[in-house]
């Protein structure tokens, strides 16, 4: 593992268990195995080190989704499949992405949010597709609600899912969804 890697896995687990707040520099240093002013050679200091965490987020998760669906329907449930996956197999990262875009500075969040952009352009065009008695704004809402549901066994403080976790998560994803075809905005 490279250096940067190993600055960033130990990142993740400090962000995750004390947040970004919580640490500084060289607690980062001391748990990669580097002085804290060594991180300066990789990174610029602790934001760019978070930056790179939310960039390690959308990159996964715009590799799993892959191309498109041309099944609206059947692209809403990769979608779901895709978040819920991310969130069980990277809980610490899902917690830092969930809870820490507020201590980015404007310039490294409007970078992160260009990114994120496309990631949340796919679910609100499957949304559409599939629902498009809704306005946009609502469709929004339910995108969010979706994500913060199949984040929920990350961002717990326990994180002790149960093995059938994924499946109950997203039969609560899909069956939220039924709400949509029952009552139209």
């Amino acid at each position: 593992m490279g250096r940067d890697a190993a600055i960033l896995d130990a990142a993740e687990r400090l962000f995750d268990a004390h947040g970004y707040s919580g640490i500084g520099v060289d607690a980062i240093g001391l748990e990669a195995g580097v002085s804290g002013s060594a991180i300066y050679r990789h990174f610029s200091g602790k934001e760019e080190i978070l930056s790179a965490l939310f960039d390690r987020a959308i990159d996964d998760l715009l590799l799993r989704i892959g191309s498109p669906r041309t099944d609206p329907d059947e692209e809403l449930e990769h979608l779901i499949d895709v978040h819920l996956t991310f969130a069980l197999e990277h809980p610490r990262l899902a917690v830092i992405w969930s809870r820490e875009e507020r201590s980015l500075s404007d310039v490294f969040r409007r970078t992160y949010q260009r990114r994120q952009r496309l990631y949340l352009e796919r679910w609100d065009s499957a949304l559409a597709a599939c629902y498009p008695e809704w306005k946009r704004e609502e469709l929004v809402t339910v995108r969010e609600g979706l994500h913060w549901l199949l984040m929920s066994s990350a961002v717990t403080p326990v994180r002790r899912s149960a093995p059938s976790a994924p499946t109950i998560l997203r039969g609560m994803a899909l069956a939220a969804l039924t709400a949509l075809t029952t009552d139209s905005g």
